[in-house]
């Protein structure tokens, strides 16, 4: 029976994709580099409960970043060896084809035929030996490089996925800040405008001074809270995206942070879920989709992938929710001056990110505890 050499690999694709692997790897921790950086940067502008939960995350994400780094250097080195081992056997098999040849074998491309003579079986059967623990080299080296790759990828897997909680929960916290400058930025103009309007009413003799007075000095006290606390708001944008926020670029990115799906669903008879979705931003839609779609690649049940992240992101919204609504009553109690004072969308919005995070991460151990609950 002939013999086949071919050996289905190639050693340049394998080194092309090591070396490919190894500039991951360097991007990686250029990456995580600068996410620690912010984070050490950070120490100096922003202190408080909030500063430390986004220094918590930024080590998280460097820390990720440096996993991943090393796991693409696993990857590459493993490539590396196994396109060594490959081309050792490739060179083998040629080896067997040249020395069939020489001995009279017929050979044709890289098949070497049966003997035509009886003189011709022992180098028939030498190349079959040689060929044969070549074939095993190759075997082996296909499991090496298996067992070398398989795992780390597990555990990039689930870097990736809490990356993606992560990426999640910041990417909400800025939109959420953005969201509310606009909105304090809405009510400021609304009560500068009523207040302008009650000044010229004062001077109508058909409308009561006593009435128009108290009316501007009402809307002046909106004014006031709402200029104070955006200005509050806007510092914390700002200190969140160490400065980012107050460029051009930096203003067009928190913009697309604030889209959310509610604006799509203002008519027709979804319009009724619109202020729930309202308090979802697109983005972090997205990065729930795509975390659903890892927790699926990894071998998780459909069904709960998407329990997983929709429970994520209700904790989150919801969490957001009830600390506004705290705040937001403490501080009509404290006195509506105190708004300014009172960081409310900030805690809030930072208690969501890492509520968010926590259902994510511990979700295993939420399901696990729902299952044995329920009957």
């Amino acid at each position: 029976m002939p013999i086949d050499t071919h050996v289905d690999a190639d050693p340049g694709s394998c080194r092309s994709t090591a070396h490919w692997l190894d500039g991951v790897a360097r991007a990686g921790e250029d990456a995580a580099d600068e996410v620690v950086g912010a984070r050490n940067a950070s120490f100096d502008c922003w202190s408080g409960p909030a500063g430390e939960a986004f220094r918590d995350q930024a080590g998280r994400i460097g820390a990720a970043g440096d996993t991943t780094s090393a796991q693409a250097r696993i990857g590459a080195q493993a490539l590396d060896g196994f396109a060594t081992s490959v081309q050792g056997v490739l060179d083998t098999m040629a080896r067997a084809r040249s020395e069939a040849a020489a001995a009279g074998l017929p050979v044709s491309g890289e098949t070497i035929g049966d003997p035509v003579a009886a003189a011709q079986r022992a180098a028939f059967d030498r190349a079959r030996q040689v060929t044969d623990e070549a074939r095993t080299r190759y075997v082996e080296a296909q499991t090496e490089l298996s067992d070398r790759i398989r795992a780390p990828t597990s555990e990039a897997v689930a870097v990736a996925r809490n990356v993606l909680l992560v990426a999640s929960s910041v990417t909400s916290t800025l939109g959420a800040l953005q969201g509310a400058a606009r909105a304090w930025a809405d009510v400021a103009e609304r009560a500068a405008t009523e207040r302008a309007a009650f000044m010229t009413a004062m001077l109508a003799p058909e409308v009561p001074v006593e009435q128009a007075a108290r009316g501007a000095l009402q809307a002046g006290d909106e004014l006031d809270v709402a200029q104070r606390a955006g200005g509050a708001n806007a510092e914390a944008l700002r200190r969140a995206t160490l400065g980012a926020s107050e460029t051009t670029l930096g203003q067009r990115a928190l913009n697309v942070l604030t889209w959310s799906p509610a604006e799509l669903v203002k008519t027709g008879p979804l319009a009724r879920a619109a202020p729930v979705l309202k308090r979802v931003p697109g983005v972090s839609l997205g990065f729930a989709v795509a975390g659903g779609v890892a927790d699926v690649e990894a071998g998780r049940d459909v069904g709960s992938a998407v329990a997983k992240q929709g429970a994520t992101l209700a904790a989150g919204a919801g969490a957001s929710w009830l600390v506004t609504a705290a705040g937001t009553a403490a501080a009509g109690a404290i006195g509506a001056g105190a708004v300014a004072a009172l960081p409310v969308t900030l805690v809030a919005v930072g208690v969501g990110a890492l509520v968010a995070y926590g259902v994510g991460a511990n979700w295993d151990s939420i399901e696990s505890t729902a299952e044995d609950l329920l009957p």
